[in-house]
């Protein structure tokens, strides 16, 4: 078996046996690669029953390996997201990028936290391609990684990264850009673990681009906010109000709160909330933020949504 199909079989096993933090966690991985290497399995039993006593002995403490730079530089993120302060998250992560040069997480934070836009772009495009062609040089663009990358812990933060940069493109206005990335993220990752999809279907929408929102919805196949605004919306910029309205008529199915959202939107602060859930008022939130690019090129959207969901 090829090292990497290996590690995708890691992941879904890890997760399965609910072993705390999954593949993502850095010292968990390296144990994980470290305990394989040595003991070489050859076949797909071999991985399951060496995972089963992998898990034994890496929760009762038993193997003790040397790590990494690259757990460190991420020991030192963790401490960076708890930081009382901005000025000692940008120290902690600064610290972490000289542990770790790679370290692709660091550079992404210390790009967007930057005053001057014209830079912000300028590092984000470097750290990626950065990352890119060091991950080529790893073999990781091989043909049976395509379509896997979130998968495989060396090329998760290549994906979290690009997706970043996307989202920054399009809340900035900078459609093609966004979606030109968001399509090269969904080609190395078909699953979409970051839910890039959701945003593409609202980018197509504001470039009025019916075909590429329907080839998308047929994809996925997913009766949501997400998919169902941006066709909403798609319909009120042609005039098609009728077609609009049966779009309303599906998102107030999948989400009673959508309606009263935009009746007492004056309820509700500017802050993006920090996780939704399905059918919740959260998630009419989360939608109205992320696709906030797409709205606000639609000034009496809001209106129709209250006067036509009566």
């Amino acid at each position: 078996m090829k090292e990497h199909s290996f590690f995708l079989l890691f992941n879904s096993i890890l997760d399965r046996i609910n072993l705390g933090g999954g593949i993502m966690d850095p010292k968990l991985f390296e144990a994980l690669n470290k305990f394989m290497g040595e003991k070489k399995p050859k076949s797909i039993d071999d991985v399951n029953q060496l995972m089963q006593e992998f898990t034994l002995l890496y929760n009762s403490g038993k193997l003790n390996y040397e790590y990494s730079s690259k757990v460190e530089a991420y020991e030192l993120l963790e401490k960076a997201k708890e930081a009382k302060s901005e000025k000692e998250e940008i120290k902690l992560v600064k610290k972490a990028l000289e542990v770790d040069p790679d370290c692709v997480e660091a550079k992404i934070i210390l790009a967007i936290n930057q005053d001057d836009f014209m830079m912000v772009y300028h590092d984000l495009e470097q750290a990626l391609e950065e990352e890119k062609v060091r991950l080529q040089k790893l073999g990781f663009f091989a043909k049976d990684n395509i379509g896997h990358f979130y998968g495989i812990f060396e090329t998760r933060e290549y994906i979290k990264a690009m997706n970043s940069l996307a989202r920054i493109y399009a809340n900035d206005g900078l459609i093609g850009k966004a979606i030109k990335l968001a399509k090269e993220i969904l080609r190395l990752n078909e699953n979409d673990n970051t839910g890039v999809r959701y945003l593409l279907m609202g980018l197509y929408a504001y470039m009025e681009d019916y075909s590429s929102m329907k080839k998308l919805y047929n994809k996925y196949s997913e009766e949501n906010l997400f998919m169902l605004v941006p066709f909403m919306i798609y319909y009120f910029k042609q005039a098609k109000f009728d077609e609009a309205e049966k779009y309303l008529d599906r998102i107030k199915k999948v989400n009673k709160n959508f309606v009263s959202y935009f009746e007492n939107m004056e309820d509700y602060d500017d802050d993006l909330p920090p996780y939704y859930s399905i059918g919740d008022i959260s998630e009419v939130e989360t939608v109205s933020h992320e696709l906030d690019f797409l709205f606000i090129t639609m000034p009496n959207i809001e209106n129709f949504i209250v006067e036509k969901g009566k």
